[in-house]
């Protein structure tokens, strides 16, 4: 019973491999499966036993059976869907492929004019930057940050910088000033689609270095001007003569320094004022001052002298001329007779008496009308000093009055007076008597 059973299974597998092998050596394959009325279709066929294919499209050629591998063409006539159907003689399979067709529809093209906007330009490089007009060295417009060192001195910069594209914008931005240390600029480059790039630029002021120095910065002098020049150690300065000491001020350039003034003593034409400026390192120099004093003008001191000279000279001559006179006139005097009033006028001065002690003279009393020969106006007054006197005999022993004596020595005054005045007269005039 088993063994029949067994039997009856491979049969029936033996039988369905075969249906397998015998659907899997028939096919069929048509393209294009979306065409246009008027169009052909086209099937290639597979098979090893005879098959039969059937349509409503137009047949073009091929026929509608076949034994072996082949090709069938059909044509669209008109739209509508529409299968092609293949099936062996022997039941067992059958496929099909459906074709969908379309009316042919006429495109019209239109013509159109299309305006091409050129793009805006994106470059933002720059092609240099320059610090005071110097380009900074291995510039390079795909590297945007550079270093730069300026000494202690520089206060200022000039930063600018050129962009590649002349449509793009640039702008810079940083400190007016320069502080010890860093100092940041911006540089923004904007190109014409706005587009930005930026570069930065930093400068760094160096620290102050101290240097010693024996440098001068001015020369200062009281009540004089020095013509300073800060490239020369050596100057020239006129005094006056009566100056032998200078009141000096002196700034140097290195305020740690020091300086010494020497020689600035009794100073005369000729002699040289010395600064020595000690720097901090010990390191010292010497500055000289020439001193030169204005010489005295001796033009106006000899005609001085010579018109001294001369004045002494003329006075000498006048006193001498005037001596001359005088011992002439006493010559002349004592030879001529003298009249009798005269005699008795300097007889009586002569004897007159004079108080030496109280530099008074002792007036004589009024000669009264008691004496002889003499007689006193009723008009005059009793106090009065004049005596008139008419006999000469009694006059040459009479001792003369205050006032007669006077009188006597104005005489004399008048006399001098004339022979001076005549004197002066032949000395001025150069007039040799």
């Amino acid at each position: 019973m088993k063994k029949k059973l067994m039997l009856i299974l491979f049969m029936i597998i033996v039988s369905f491999v075969f249906m397998i092998n015998v659907d899997a050596a028939t096919s069929m394959s048509c393209s294009p499966k979306n065409v246009n009325v008027g169009d052909q279709i086209t099937c290639n066929i597979t098979t090893d036993e005879p098959v039969e294919i059937t349509s409503k499209l137009s047949l073009v050629s091929g026929s509608g059976t076949m034994d072996s591998d082949g090709k069938i063409v059909y044509k669209a006539t008109s739209k509508g869907t529409y299968d092609i159907t293949i099936k062996t003689v022997s039941p067992g399979f059958s496929d099909k492929d459906t074709i969908t067709v379309t009316e042919k529809t006429t495109t019209t093209t239109k013509t159109t004019t299309t305006t091409t906007t050129k793009a805006k330009s994106e470059n933002n490089y720059l092609t240099s930057i320059k610090i005071d007009n110097k380009e900074i060295e291995d510039f390079s417009k795909t590297t945007t940050k550079y270093f730069v060192e300026v000494d202690y001195k520089t206060k200022k910069i000039s930063l600018k910088a050129e962009a590649e594209d002349e449509k793009s914008t640039v702008k810079i931005d940083g400190p007016d000033k320069l502080e010890v240390g860093d100092n940041e600029y911006s540089i923004a480059v904007t190109s014409e689609s706005d587009s930005t790039k930026y570069y930065k630029v930093i400068i760094t002021r160096l620290e102050e270095e101290k240097e010693s120095s024996t440098d001068i910065k001015s020369i200062k002098i009281k009540g004089y001007k020095l013509n300073f020049d800060n490239t020369s150690k050596t100057f020239h300065l006129k005094i006056k003569p009566e100056d032998t000491e200078l009141d000096i001020t002196v700034k140097l350039v290195d305020k740690e320094a020091s300086y010494e003034i020497e020689d600035n003593d009794n100073l005369k034409n000729g002699s040289v004022i010395k600064i020595i400026v000690t720097a901090t390192d010990d390191t010292t120099d010497t500055y000289r001052i020439i001193i030169s004093k204005k010489e005295t003008n001796m033009i106006p001191i000899i005609i001085g002298s010579i018109t001294v000279v001369l004045i002494a000279i003329i006075i000498v001559l006048f006193v001498l001329r005037k001596n001359n006179k005088n011992n002439k006139k006493e010559n002349k005097e004592e030879s001529k007779p003298k009249n009798e009033k005269s005699k008795i006028l300097e007889e009586n001065l002569e004897s007159a008496t004079v108080d030496t002690d109280n530099e008074k003279t002792i007036e004589m009393p009024i000669i009264g009308s008691d004496i002889e020969g003499y007689e006193v106006s009723p008009d005059e007054d009793e106090d009065t000093n004049y005596v008139p006197y008419d006999n000469d005999e009694e006059e040459k022993t009479r001792i003369l009055s205050y006032a007669e004596r006077k009188e006597l020595e104005k005489a004399k005054e008048e006399e001098t007076d004339e022979e001076l005045d005549v004197a002066l007269k032949k000395v001025f005039d150069f007039d040799d008597e």
